[in-house]
């Protein structure tokens, strides 16, 4: 099984990603150790300023894939961003869409909350045929107590990408059991590294494939590691699952609540 990344920060000197050289080729080599095919860097943008510097970021990619070649990967490189959302959201550059494919686009929220101009942000996006992918939905605060948000922007056309990290555990328990109920409910479409190092958080798939594999089958698995980010590349449509029932963090607490008064009283 060989896997697509559509998220990751190997590109040096842009952003919190590899620090130089040397970082983004180990990076890179444990991604092909590691089984990944394709690679999409994402630096980070956050703001219009950040877009100013495109021709830069143009640059460090070509020598990126320059210097891999050189170095014998053999992984596919493909250029993107990741967007940090604004009001004024434009997608007028290059690389504000994964591979210039024009058509799809990942996007960060703050971790805190979802800001309210997002909804028709996204429904004029999608009505342009620009598509939003909301990179690790199960990190932010206001879908962990409320994963009906992250419904809300599936039903508007958008899809949702976890970090592979999440999946293994490595943010923590509540962002664990966060991914696991969004993919219980088919709210994730794909998963991505989100690699920044090759240390702490190296860019790397196989064993969150491992547990999603043991957890819902090939199926599921070659969608989110495979078959879903390639559409995606290519600017084809994903076919997502109609989203299966699903608990939010806040309306089961209080049912727990009430179930532990009731079995006061009757017992």
């Amino acid at each position: 099984m060989v896997f697509i990344d559509t998220h990751s920060h190997v590109l040096p000197f842009i952003d919190d990603g590899a620090e130089d050289w040397d970082m983004a080729m180990a990076m890179l080599k444990q991604a092909q150790d590691d089984g990944v095919h394709q690679v999409v860097c994402t630096p980070h943008i956050q703001s219009a300023i950040d877009f100013d510097r495109e021709d830069e970021i143009i640059g460090v990619f070509n020598e990126l894939q320059d210097r891999a070649k050189s170095n014998g990967i053999r992984i596919l490189l493909h250029l993107g961003a990741e967007i940090y959302i604004q009001p004024d959201l434009q997608l007028d550059k290059k690389i504000a869409t994964l591979a210039q494919n024009g058509r799809y686009f990942l996007i960060e929220f703050p971790m805190n909350l979802i800001p309210d101009f997002v909804s028709q942000r996204f429904f004029d996006l999608v009505m342009d045929d620009k598509i939003p992918i909301v990179a690790h939905p199960e990190r932010n605060a206001r879908i962990i107590t409320d994963i009906g948000k992250a419904y809300e922007f599936v039903q508007r056309g958008a899809l949702l990408q976890a970090n592979a990290g999440s999946i293994t555990g490595q943010f923590g328990e509540t962002v664990q059991k966060t991914v696991f109920r969004l993919l219980d409910a088919k709210l994730i479409h794909l998963v991505g590294s989100d690699a920044h190092n090759n240390s702490g958080r190296p860019l790397m798939l196989r064993k969150a494939y491992d547990i999603i594999l043991r957890k819902y089958g090939q199926e599921a698995a070659y969608k989110l590691f495979y078959s879903h980010p390639k559409l995606i590349l290519s600017a084809q449509n994903v076919s997502v699952e109609e989203p299966g029932p699903f608990v939010n963090e806040k309306s089961k607490k209080i049912s727990d609540r009430f179930k532990h008064l009731w079995e006061k009283i009757i017992t």
